[in-house]
C-alpha cells in the first residue's frame, strides 16, 4: 500500500484546484495537443537542479528550468554542438577581463506568475546558496566558486565578476548547477535572523518536488518509483510546447519500454541497447535516433582494501580490452577517449595522448608485484541505472579473472549504497559538461568534487590540486594546454579509475514525433526541438 506522503500535486488547496479546474474547463476543451509518455529507466532523484546533476535527473528538469545562456546542441549535425544562443539573457558582453555583464530577457514569467528579473539571478548564484566556501549546495562550488561576486545593475541588467579571467565562464552559464530558479518562491522560506543553512534545508526540501522555474514545463504531480508529470507553459518565451503535457514513466525493464512504444502506452522511450535495434526497426510506426554522448562509462578503483597498491590499480586497467567491450556492447559504433578529454575541447584538446592501454601480460606482472593475494574485490553497480551496466561487469569480471584477480559483483540499489568507507570498485560515468577541463576532469575529480572531498577515494599530490585551480585563471591557451597535460599525467599514474567507452544514447519514439537528442544527457522538449506531427 502506497503511503499518502508518496504523492504529491502541485498548487494548494483541493478547493483552489476545483475553482482552476472550473475555470479552465473551456480552454482544456479546446486544446487538442497530446499527453506524451516517456518511458525512462529511472526517474530522476528530485528535481533540484543544484542538488540533483545525475544522468537520470537533468534529462527531467531541463525542460522546468532555464540557463542564462544556451548551448546549442543542433549547431553540429552529431547533435554535440557548442555554439552559445540566448537563454534567459539576451546578450553579454566583457567589460573587462573578470566581469561579464548580462542583458535579461524582459517580459518572462515564472511558473508561480511572478515576472523573471534580476533578483531571480542573484538567489540562483548567492553565496550562501551555489558559490560560497560553505555553499548549501556543495556541487555549485566545482562551477563557481572563482565568482567573487553577482551584482544587479538593474533589474534586467546583471554582472559576473571572477576572481581570475574565466575564459569558459560562459559556458558554465550554460551547464550544471546554472538553472534559474525564481527568488519568490525561495526566499518565501527566509527569516530575519535565523542561519541561511537553516532556511535553505527548508526550501530545498520544500520545493524538490514542488519546483518553481521559467522552463516550457511546470510541474504537476509526482508519484515515487512511479512517473513525473508536467504540464506545458503555454506562455513560454521559446514558444508554445508541443504536447499539453509530459509524463515521465518509470520503466527499468528494456522490453518493457519497448513493448510499451508499440503498444502506444509510451510515445518515447529511454536507454534502447544496440542489440534491440534491429527489433525497433521491425515496427512500421516506431523509428529510433541515436548519439554518442559527451561522458565516458568508467571503473572507478578507490584506494581501498587490496586496491591501496597502485600497481593493483594499473594492473586492473590493463585488464581490460576496450575494443571487445566496444564490439560486443556498442556493435563498434563507438569509441574510448584517449584520456579524460574530448576533441571538442578545442585548443585544449591533447591529440598525442595515447589514453588507456590494453596489456594482459604486464597486468599479470603487476598483480605479483603488487603483493595481491587473491583477496575479493567488490565491485559495485546498480542495475539498469547504466546502459549495458551489467553485462560490461560481466565481461569485466572475467578480464580481470584471466590476470588473477578475483572480483565479486556486487548489485546495489543506490549511490548511497554505492559509495560507503569500505568501498573499493564501482561502475560510474563522467560527463564533460563544458567543452574544456575544467567542466569535465576538474568537476569530476577536482578538489572541489565529491571524490576528493565527501569521500576520499581520489587523495591525489597537491601538485594536482594547484593544477586544477590554477586553470580557471590561466588564459594562455598553450599554458593552459601544457598545465593540463601534466595533470592527466599525474591522474593516469594514479590510476583512481580507468576508462571504458563513451556510450550510445538510443531513443526510439513513434513515427510522429519529431524530436533530436543531444550528446549531453538534457532531453529538450522546446517547441525548436520537439515537434508532433
Amino acid at each position: 500500500m502506497r503511503k499518502l506522503s508518496s504523492f504529491v500535486i502541485a498548487g494548494g488547496t483541493a478547493m483552489a484546484a476545483v475553482l482552476a479546474t472550473t475555470v479552465g474547463f473551456n480552454t482544456a476543451l479546446a486544446d487538442d495537443r497530446p499527453d506524451i509518455a516517456v518511458a525512462v529507466n529511472q526517474l530522476a532523484r528530485n528535481l533540484d537542479p543544484a542538488m540533483q546533476t545525475g544522468n537520470v535527473d537533468v534529462r527531467i528538469y531541463y525542460s522546468i528550468y532555464d540557463t542564462l545562456i544556451r548551448r546549442d546542441f543542433a549547431s553540429k549535425p552529431g547533435g554535440d554542438g557548442g555554439k552559445l544562443v540566448p537563454g534567459l539573457a539576451t546578450e553579454w558582453k566583457r567589460i573587462n577581463p573578470n566581469t561579464l555583464e548580462l542583458k535579461l530577457r524582459q517580459g518572462v514569467t515564472c511558473h508561480d506568475g511572478n515576472p523573471f528579473n534580476a533578483d531571480d539571478v542573484l538567489a540562483t548564484f548567492s553565496a550562501e546558496r551555489l558559490r560560497g566556501e560553505k555553499s548549501f549546495f556543495p556541487r555549485g562550488r566545482i562551477y563557481f566558486s572563482h565568482v567573487t561576486d553577482v551584482a544587479k545593475v538593474d533589474d534586467y541588467t546583471v554582472r559576473f565578476v571572477t576572481e581570475k579571467p574565466d575564459l569558459s565562464l560562459e559556458h558554465r552559464l550554460a551547464s550544471y548547477t546554472s538553472f534559474v530558479i525564481c527568488d519568490e518562491a525561495w526566499n518565501a522560506f527566509r527569516k530575519e535572523g535565523e542561519d541561511y543553512t537553516v532556511w535553505m534545508d527548508k526550501a530545498y526540501k520544500a520545493l524538490r518536488w514542488n519546483p518553481v522555474g521559467t522552463g516550457p514545463y511546470k510541474f504537476d504531480s509526482y508519484r515515487n518509483n512511479d512517473f513525473i508529470k508536467l504540464v506545458a507553459n503555454d506562455g513560454y518565451f521559446g514558444g508554445k510546447p508541443a504536447a499539453k503535457s509530459l509524463t515521465f514513466k518509470e520503466v527499468p525493464e528494456v522490453a518493457a519500454r519497448i513493448s510499451g512504444l508499440v503498444s502506444g502506452e509510451y510515445q518515447i522511450a529511454v536507454e534502447i541497447p544496440p542489440d534491440q535495434w534491429d527489433v525497433l526497426d521491425r515496427y512500421q510506426d516506431v523509428k529510433k535516433k541515436s548519439v554518442v554522448l559527451d561522458n565516458t562509462h568508467l571503473v572507478v578503483l578507490a584506494a581501498n582494501g587490496p586496491l591501496k597498491s597502485k600497481k593493483l590499480r594499473h594492473a586492473m586497467s590493463l585488464a581490460i580490452d576496450r575494443k571487445k567491450l566496444i564490439d560486443t556492447l556498442w556493435r563498434g559504433e563507438t569509441y574510448t577517449p584517449n584520456g579524460h578529454q574530448l576533441e571538442n575541447f578545442g585548443d585544449m584538446y591533447l591529440p598525442d595522448r595515447t589514453g588507456y592501454a590494453y596489456d594482459p601480460e604486464k597486468a599479470k606482472q603487476l598483480v605479483k608485484e603488487s603483493g595481491y593475494n587473491g583477496e575479493e574485490i567488490s565491485y559495485r553497480l546498480i542495475p539498469h541505472y547504466y546502459l549495458n551496466n551489467m553485462e560490461a561487469a560481466q565481461v569485466l569480471q572475467e578480464m580481470w579473472r584471466q590476470i588473477g584477480v578475483t572480483v565479486n559483483l556486487e548489485f546495489v540499489e543506490s549511490f548511497k549504497k554505492v559509495r560507503t568507507d569500505d568501498t573499493m570498485a564501482y561502475s560510474w560515468s563522467n560527463t564533460y559538461r563544458i567543452p574544456d577541463p575544467t567542466g569535465a576532469l576538474i568537476a569530476n575529480w577536482g578538489p572541489d568534487s565529491a571524490i576528493q572531498s565527501k569521500y576520499k577515494y581520489f587523495q591525489p599530490p597537491q601538485e594536482f590540486n594547484d593544477l586544477s585551480n590554477a586553470l580557471f585563471g590561466m588564459t594562455d591557451m598553450e599554458e593552459r594546454a601544457k598545465a593540463f597535460n601534466r595533470m592527466l599525467d599525474i591522474f593516469e599514474d594514479e590510476m583512481p579509475m580507468t576508462l571504458l567507452y563513451n556510450p550510445i544514447a538510443t531513443f526510439a519514439m513513434k513515427d510522429n514525433i519529431e524530436w533530436t537528442p543531444c550528446s549531453l544527457h538534457y532531453m529538450d522538449f522546446r517547441a525548436s526541438n520537439f515537434k508532433i506531427n
